[in-house]
């Protein structure tokens, strides 16, 4: 036996054990995540999820009060799906709903459970399963909704289509905390030697730090975005954390941990209603390669969507959906086109700049718009003064992977 846990410290048995733990693990990790999904009232048919054909429709105020569950089916035009008008209240996106009654009212939903079609030539759109939820508002939110959304028919309720979709966790993330956990359990006289070396190693590893100067090339074209968006999502209180906004400058701003992961994630849903790799080509070809770019009259127009572009490449590399290998190669396709477009970094960070003025202009009006490009005018100076600043490089550092290597030898030869 003392034989038996000397080998056990010394790793040679874990391969043996790992097998018989995975085998329990695999065994009881689906029951338990059915328990899971059962309490949380996750899966179709449950409250936020996907509606079914026996999901009855709701068309005005008075049917969704009569119902314990319901969904929400829109028509939109032989061109295009329906198109909402939408608000916040305290942060949160709400957007609003035209009935068949002529009725209007607020809801929020989860992206991934709507179900699209085009049936008769006509696109249309059947939303989650929904509940119609008192709108528990202070009287300054009441006053902010009924400015921001004069039609809708009541500001004392909403539907309610999310559920309980935004706190649980994934199927594949419960699983992987469950086995997780089995393992610890399993294996703790192994991890009681290798724990401490394996969490300062996992400490030090961050995967969103630029490797090479390539990297850093490419980090540098959103950095003003990124270091503003760098502060965001780490505390509690929802205040900015200054000391992130001038720490490492990220691939997608933020580092690939936990709380990095769903942040970038939720942003993604949120502002760009991105929810999958598929989606985000599709959104980075249309800025860098289609329509988005060749309708571009101005530089500040062009730097603006280009900049974007990288932006989401780096942001989906962050979000876990594919690896660094495709996030340089799709991003250097991006900086191909942005070298063909400008001839240094400070006129594509000038127009970046003018380009997000003018979209927040027309977004949130002048005193708010000014207040916000002095901060990213102020990111862009501290950026341009750091040591490492990605502005040092040469500007039209080669995009094409044969023109580097071509160029690594030319150095090499020169320095022999």
């Amino acid at each position: 036996m003392k034989g038996f846990f000397q080998k056990l410290r010394e790793g040679e048995q874990m391969l043996n054990i790992a097998g018989l733990t995975a085998a329990v693990m695999f065994l009881l990790a689906g029951p338990c995540w059915s328990l899971y999904a059962w309490a949380m009232d996750l899966g179709p048919g449950g409250w936020g999820g996907l509606a079914q054909p026996d999901t009855p429709a709701a068309s005005s105020v008075a049917e969704m009060e009569g119902l314990e569950r319901f969904t929400l089916r829109l028509q939109g035009t032989a061109d295009e799906y329906p198109r909402l008008e939408y608000f916040f209240v305290d942060g949160v996106t709400y957007w609003v709903f035209p009935l068949d009654s002529g009725e209007q009212v607020a809801g929020r939903f989860t992206l991934e459970n709507v179900q699209r079609e085009k049936r008769d030539g006509i696109y249309q759109e059947c939303y989650p399963v929904g509940a119609w939820r008192e709108w528990d508002l202070t009287p300054e939110e009441r006053a902010a909704v009924e400015r921001d959304a004069p039609g809708l028919s009541t500001t004392g309720h909403y539907v309610d289509m999310v559920g309980r979709h935004r706190e649980n966790i994934t199927e594949a993330r419960f699983k992987a905390g469950f086995w997780t956990l089995c393992l610890l359990a399993g294996l703790i006289s192994i991890l009681f030697t290798g724990f401490h070396q394996d969490r300062q190693k996992r400490k030090e590893a961050d995967t969103t730090l630029p490797r090479d100067d390539l990297e850093r090339w490419i980090v540098g074209i959103y950095a003003i975005w990124g270091q503003f968006f760098a502060q965001l999502g780490h505390r509690p209180d929802g205040r900015r954390d200054m000391e992130a906004r001038r720490g490492p400058i990220r691939i997608g701003g933020q580092p690939m941990d936990d709380r990095g992961q769903k942040f970038t994630r939720e942003t993604l849903e949120d502002s760009w209603e991105i929810t999958s790799r598929q989606e985000l080509y599709e959104t980075v070809d249309y800025m860098s390669a289609g329509p988005g770019l060749h309708k571009c009259e101005t530089q500040a127009d062009r730097a603006w969507q280009l900049c974007r572009s990288m932006q989401l490449l780096g942001m989906g590399f962050t979000a876990g959906w594919y690896s660094r290998k495709e996030m340089v190669e799709r991003s250097c396709q991006v900086g191909q086109v942005i070298q063909r477009h400008f001839r240094s970094w400070e006129e594509l960070c000038e127009g970046f700049l003018e380009g997000f003025y003018t979209w927040r202009l027309g977004a949130y009006g002048p005193e708010d718009a000014q207040a916000a490009l002095r901060e990213r005018r102020e990111i862009y100076q501290e950026l341009r003064a750091r040591p490492d600043s990605p502005y040092r490089l040469n500007w039209y550092f080669p995009m094409d992977p044969e023109r580097r290597l071509r160029q690594e030898k030319q150095l090499s030869q020169l320095e022999k």
